[in-house]
């Protein structure tokens, strides 16, 4: 899993900057448009049932067939009400080419729903290597279709095309390998219990999906689609090292975590180490893309796309903490903790949407710094705490996961600060030394606190019995 998020960052470096050049910042904004419509669909189609069976500790072809056939007919019931509201919408943010946009992902968000129960049953038995391929596969042939039409098309459906390839070939080779094909339904305590999970998964997700889109349909709407694609490519690159890292990491995590319901302290240490390595790996990259903004965004989207470097320095100083705060989401799910979980989404998402609207006046900018302290001040606090006050993780956990690493972070932000006052401009190979020294610093202090040290000695253990065995095989 962790090549398949390596394969899919590199793409992603390697087309981001190609896309930004092919096609306009407006044709990312329309995108991004239709983005929160189509994405509300595909999650509340299956009302959270996928996570349901991969949390479920015993589970029957009776009730997998269930939760299919309800996915499904919701899913069919939301895209043809996206079918006819298309054209309202567009009239809405007047934008006539949305129309055709919302019609074809309502054909995805089909295809996904399909495609979701026999990817559950694979993640459910741990078959993460085969799911790895399929990333794969689904990312380089995606990556490939899409910079090949916008270079021949110079047209914003280059940017459907990587979505619409994950989801036809996720929905073909995941079928295939778990062998699962629809039949008679089964309708028991069991099915309806994993229902009410489900639900209670789905009520986090749409709050949390609101907070997420709110942002952008508000933008649209005062500010027009330009501005929207700014603010868009540079929310999408501040969440990029997050969602390859922690995205992954939780499709093995949650499945473990939920097998481990009875054994607290084995739990207790799954996540503590899963999510210590976690940040080890991702929070240095960000602080020094966050400082570094302005090389960053002319590195990875052209000088194009300058505008966006503010946006993406302080929307990146919030991903600093979501690198952790994500992953409280693991330990909800895993316990089965649904309604405390829909709480931290409806104060989480009141809270945000907010802050939006206070930022909003200011524009992109302003929506981006109104929401990132609003999340260091309100949301934070309130999530940490709902977390840790039940459960195998508390409060003091939490406390000693994050502080260490925040010393790291400080020590290594201070000595990235003096090195910009006298470089202003890196290059790419001066910006790659930079990255590399920061994350030098940051380990080494991490090697101070007993706990992390020992941590990153098993790991480096661990890898090097890996690569042992690999190539003695």
């Amino acid at each position: 899993m962790g090549a398949a998020q390596a394969c899919r960052l590199i793409v992603t470096f390697i087309t981001a900057p190609i896309l930004g050049r092919l096609l306009h910042p407006a044709d990312f904004g329309l995108i991004a448009t239709s983005a929160p419509i189509i994405g509300f669909v595909t999650m509340i189609q299956n009302l959270g049932l996928t996570q349901a069976i991969i949390q479920r500790q015993m589970i029957t072809k009776g009730q997998t067939n269930t939760l299919f056939w309800l996915s499904l007919l919701l899913s069919l019931t939301f895209a043809a009400g996206l079918s006819v509201l298309a054209p309202l919408l567009a009239r809405y943010f007047q934008e006539p080419r949305l129309t055709a946009i919302i019609w074809a992902g309502a054909v995805l968000t089909v295809v996904s729903v399909i495609a979701e129960q026999p990817m559950a049953l694979l993640t459910r038995g741990l078959r993460f290597r085969l799911l790895a391929v399929l990333d794969i596969l689904g990312i380089v042939i995606g990556a490939a279709l899409g910079v090949a039409i916008a270079w021949y098309t110079r047209s914003y459906w280059a940017l459907l095309v990587p979505l619409a390839c994950a989801r036809f070939l996720n929905l073909v080779v995941s079928a295939l390998a778990a062998r699962w094909f629809p039949g008679r339904p089964v309708w028991d305590e069991a099915a309806r219990q994993m229902i009410g999970f489900g639900a209670g998964l789905s009520t986090f997700n749409v709050l949390n999906f609101f907070a997420r889109s709110a942002d952008n349909l508000m933008i649209a709407k005062a500010h027009g689609a330009v501005a929207l694609g700014f603010y868009d490519r540079a929310y999408k690159l501040m969440l990029l090292p997050l969602t390859q890292a922690t995205w992954p990491l939780g499709r093995i995590i949650i499945p473990i975590l939920s097998r481990l319901q009875d054994e607290p302290e084995e739990y207790r240490l799954t996540y503590v180490s899963s999510v210590s390595l976690l940040m080890l790996a991702v929070q240095p990259g960000v602080l020094c893309a966050v400082i570094y903004s302005d090389a960053t965004v002319a590195l990875l989207l052209g000088s194009k796309w300058a505008e966006a470097a503010p946006i993406f320095a302080w929307l990146g100083f919030a991903g600093l903490h979501q690198t952790f705060t994500s992953t409280t989401g693991w330990l909800f799910i895993s316990q089965g903790r649904m309604r405390e979980f829909g709480i931290v989404g409806l104060v989480g998402s009141t809270l945000a949407i907010a802050s939006f609207a206070v930022g909003l006046p200011w524009g992109p900018l302003g929506v981006a710094i109104s929401y990132v302290v609003s999340d260091y001040a309100l949301r934070l606090p309130f999530t940490w705490y709902m977390t840790g006050r039940a459960g195998y993780v508390g409060v003091g956990d939490i406390y000693r996961i994050v502080i260490p690493h925040a010393c790291g972070l400080l020590v290594s932000a201070s000595a990235l600060v003096l090195v910009k006052a006298s470089l202003q401009a890196p290059s790419p190979v001066a910006l790659g030394g930079i990255l590399v020294v920061t994350y030098v610093i940051n380990s080494a202090v991490l090697t101070l606190f007993r706990p992390k040290r020992l941590l990153m000695i098993r790991a480096l253990k661990v890898a090097c019995r890996s690569v042992m065995l690999r190539a003695t095989s």
